[in-house]
């Protein structure tokens, strides 16, 4: 699904199935469906998105609230991304009339890069994923004026430049950087409904933390929880060594902690290590009563939120920001 933006250079962003493993899906040339249905959380209606985006897709939407308005207007999505051009129409209606994000099982490249930024709030139900990756051109090869202009896009829309310009540098045309509503709030690529926009004071750890830490002389540690997995007994450990999202938070919460106690004398050194290991034992004293019997994905989304907010609260705390610092 191309798109033209200069003369003779098309573009088109792919979704590649992680099912398939390498295996090019092609989808098959179909509209995205908008219809009103009940809302999942509330009393009342809202707009349901499912499918690739096609040509067409704006004139779609817009007649559908005209047809049958919801009651609020919030727009769930499902879709595995496509044409890029009518990506950047829809979400210029979506920011016209004033229309929030969720996402919805997969929302997938221009779906992800385009439409998800637009919303006045942007979130993912749970268990849900984004999916970021470079765009292509019609030979399959990366085309950087399309990665520069969708993450300016999503930057008038209040979204971080770099967490967009990261991925998909990162991750070419056939791959696919997919991240949960933890790591998308670790990256600053979600808003929920009482959060300022990320660019605008939102909050960020995994950057702020990084940001934190540069230039001090902390050695990086390796990938993984900021303890060692071998050593996992309770649940929540387990959790912290399975899931690769809390993983990635609590390494970025080691690396601050390591650079604050590098700058302290031996008795503050002694002082914050001690609240450390209590911070440690309330977080996981509290985030335990969700952990239940089954440790599969769904099952630990509510123990795995539970325990990415308190290190994101954390890391704030340790960078001695009160200002983002979960309520």
């Amino acid at each position: 699904m191309a798109i033209s933006l200069e003369p003779q250079q098309s573009i088109s962003l792919h979704f590649f199935s992680t099912i398939l493993c390498l295996v090019c899906f092609a989808f098959p040339s179909y509209p995205m469906t908008f219809n009103t249905e009940p809302a999942q959380l509330e009393k009342g209606t809202m707009i349901v998105g499912r499918g690739p985006i096609e040509t067409g897709d704006t004139v779609r939407f817009e007649a559908a609230i005209k047809a049958h308005p919801p009651s609020f207007n919030v727009l769930m999505v499902t879709s595995p991304g496509g044409d890029v051009h009518e990506a950047m129409q829809l979400a210029k209606s979506i920011k016209a009339n004033s229309f929030s994000i969720i996402a919805h099982q997969e929302c997938a490249s221009a779906c992800a890069q385009i439409l998800f930024p637009a919303g006045e709030y942007s979130i993912l139900t749970h268990g849900s994923v984004l999916g970021i990756h470079s765009c292509s051109d019609t030979s399959g090869s990366r085309h950087e004026l399309c990665n520069e202009d969708i993450a300016n896009f999503a930057v008038s829309n209040g979204f971080p430049y770099g967490t967009l310009a990261h991925f998909s540098a990162m991750y070419g045309p056939a791959d696919m950087k997919w991240m949960t509503e933890i790591s998308a709030r670790c990256f600053g690529f979600y808003r929920g409904t009482d959060d300022p926009k990320p660019i605008h004071g939102g909050r960020k750890p995994c950057v702020a933390g990084f940001i934190h830490s540069m230039g001090k002389n902390v050695t990086f540690r390796p990938f993984g929880p900021s303890f060692d997995c071998t050593k996992a007994i309770t649940k929540v450990e387990r959790l912290f060594c399975i899931d690769k999202e809390l993983m990635q938070s609590d390494r970025i919460l080691g690396l601050v902690y390591d650079t604050e106690l590098k700058e302290r004398d031996t008795q503050g050194k002694a002082r914050l290590r001690s609240k450390q290991r209590r911070w440690i034992k309330d977080r996981n004293a509290d985030c335990r009563r969700f952990i239940t019997a089954s440790m599969d994905f769904m099952s630990t989304r509510e123990a795995a939120l539970c325990l990415y907010k308190y290190n994101e609260a954390r890391i704030y705390k340790l960078i001695d920001n009160p200002l983002l610092i979960l309520r």
